[in-house]
């Protein structure tokens, strides 16, 4: 029985998650510290700097 409430459980969760996944995001990107920890570790992967200066400097 704990079994099976576990799994229900770990579902429901999932399934809250997921609904709420833009609140979840903008809440902690609305750090700024997390904020520019993601920011500069996106920068340093080279095919999201080649689309992020691409889009920018489009022309």
């Amino acid at each position: 029985m704990g079994f099976l409430l576990r799994i229900f459980l770990i579902i429901v969760g999932t399934y809250a998650i997921y609904n709420n996944r833009y609140k979840i995001l903008n809440y902690i990107l609305g750090i700024s510290s997390i904020r520019r920890f993601v920011v500069a570790f996106g920068m340093d992967l080279p095919f999201v700097r080649d689309r992020f200066l691409q889009t920018v400097f489009r022309g």
